[in-house]
């Protein structure tokens, strides 16, 4: 089983008793703001959402991890990447994170993402994760720079969210780099 220590964290795959928590955050509008495609509306669409995360960790497609704090164990967000593509030089994977509002601006989402993406270019075979962000969520952006993405591309009116043609920012990190960052 993959898990994860961090100084204040525990970084652990997850597991069906986590439904009640895993709603929680999935059912929280404001927070997944960005992300709205993953809100869950009922426990039953929390339920198959964690059951997909499950087993796609099982079978090798992604590396969905819950947050948990080592002093509680209360899941506070979640971390992780999708497995999109395997060549013949590794895994290539497409990350994303998010965290309850209380336990924003702490430094949990950038510790734990960083010990995922060590776990991913050391141990996971992976060569390149890339992510992406709306340009106006620039918390995400912060989070993206100080683990070690870089911006590749700037996608002008790419995506329709809330109403709108938004601009995205796409980001990427390769193993290559990821080696000569200091906390790799």
């Amino acid at each position: 089983m993959i898990r994860f220590e961090t100084e204040r964290l525990i970084v652990r795959p997850y597991e069906k008793t986590d439904l009640e928590e895993y709603h929680k955050m999935l059912s929280d509008k404001k927070n997944l703001y960005y992300i709205d495609d993953i809100i869950t509306k009922t426990m039953e669409d929390a339920e198959k959402s964690l059951i997909e995360a499950i087993e796609l960790m099982e079978n090798g497609k992604a590396r969905r991890f819950a947050i948990t704090l080592k002093d509680c164990r209360e899941i506070i967000g979640a971390t992780g990447y999708d497995i999109t593509d395997v060549t013949p030089l590794g895994r290539i994977g497409h990350m994303g994170w998010f965290i309850l509002p209380e336990y924003q601006n702490k430094g949990y989402i950038t510790e734990a993402t960083k010990r995922v993406l060590d776990y991913a270019f050391k141990d996971d075979n992976c060569i390149r994760i890339t992510t992406g962000c709306y340009r106006e969520n620039i918390p995400t952006q912060r989070v993206m720079e100080k683990v070690g993405f870089r911006q590749e591309a700037e996608r002008i009116e790419a995506q329709y969210h809330d109403g709108v043609m938004k601009d995205r920012l796409d980001y990427a990190i390769n193993k290559k780099t990821a080696a000569t960052l200091p906390f790799f």
